[in-house]
């Protein structure tokens, strides 16, 4: 009997590890593009880079991309990351172009710039395309 327990016991430990290792802890799986859109600016303006990485379209172009905003931000004066951390979200437009893309027109509180963000679905994955970002409307120092 206490061999049976032990074996269930492994059995569920096994499970609940596997459960609750699918996903990077702080990450939710967004269910729309504007989910997926707002996760990502959230992470960026609190500065939690890991967690705004996990948006990011798996694609060189945008980890390289991202990585070189990350590298800029990290740069600025505590001021203004605290300033950045306080800013809420505001969502100016959202265009759905097909059911697999979406713009999202943002911009936040403290800078008040609007940004275009492409929001594309891959893999029934919603993920942040930062190419489209960085085409047009973002500079980004090298």
């Amino acid at each position: 009997m206490f061999k049976k327990m032990k074996i269930v016991f492994t059995f569920m430990t096994v499970m609940l590890c596997m459960i609750s290792c699918d996903q990077p802890q702080g990450f939710i799986e967004p269910e729309d593009p504007l989910d997926a859109g707002r996760e990502f600016v959230r992470a960026t303006l609190d500065g939690n880079f890991e967690r705004a990485a996990l948006y990011v379209n798996d694609d060189i172009e945008d980890k390289d991309l991202f990585i070189r905003y990350e590298k800029f931000m990290k740069r600025q004066p505590r001021e203004i990351k605290l300033q950045f951390k306080s800013a809420s979200i505001i969502i100016n437009n959202v265009e759905n172009e097909s059911d697999s893309v979406t713009i999202m027109n943002y911009s936040n509180s403290y800078s008040n710039k609007p940004t275009d963000l492409k929001i594309l679905k891959h893999d029934n994955k919603w993920r942040v395309d930062l190419s489209y970002t960085f085409s047009g409307n973002l500079p980004i120092e090298k």
